[in-house]
């Protein structure tokens, strides 16, 4: 079975989308070790609100990343190969998210 063109871009972009997620998993992984050998942390009002926004966001982040993980295990059974790649990358790309909104408070969290 050929793969085309644009098949091949979407799986070269996974590739590279997975070592990017890996490195920032790897990052997010450093912060949150760094954060649990830290000193107690008080939270005002202001970081408070913004740190809870965060996790919202993660949340909302979370629930689209396994949707879209469900839909690839889908697209694997009965779609295409194109298709399943499609969805790995936009599942990568709200993994990335939300390690990018974990980086951003965990560096919050030491700041403190």
């Amino acid at each position: 079975m050929m793969m085309s063109t644009l098949e091949m871009i979407a799986l070269f972009s996974l590739i590279l989308l997975m070592a990017y997620n890996i490195r920032l998993g790897l990052m997010v992984k450093k912060l949150r070790d760094k954060l649990s050998k830290g000193k107690e942390i008080e939270l005002t009002e202001s970081t408070n609100k913004e740190i809870v926004d965060a996790i919202k966001t993660r949340k909302k982040w979370t629930v689209l990343s396994q949707c879209l993980f469900w839909i690839s295990i889908v697209m694997m059974l009965y779609g295409s190969m194109g298709l399943l790649i499609y969805f790995l990358d936009l599942y990568t790309i709200a993994v990335i998210y939300i390690n990018l909104v974990n980086r951003k408070v965990f560096t919050e969290l030491i700041k403190l």
